[in-house]
């Protein structure tokens, strides 16, 4: 039992080191969006970015006119 723990948690530590080594730096400007190393998933994802911003526009209009 205490083996298979370990050998879980070495697991896990090895994909948390893959996957920070393949994050990059965030940023926010027009940075590629990487799925899998080597794989740019920008062009698809692209569309998707803008969509919380586009959608609270009207809500970001009404709180400034209350406010004034």
């Amino acid at each position: 039992m205490r083996r298979s723990v370990v050998r879980v948690l070495a697991g896990g530590v090895i994909a948390a080191a893959a996957f920070g080594a393949g994050g990059g730096v965030a940023s926010a400007g027009e940075v590629p969006i990487w799925a899998v190393s080597g794989a740019d998933a920008g062009p698809l994802l692209d569309p998707a970015i803008g969509a919380p911003a586009t959608a609270l526009a009207p809500v970001f209009g009404l709180l400034t006119e209350l406010a004034g």
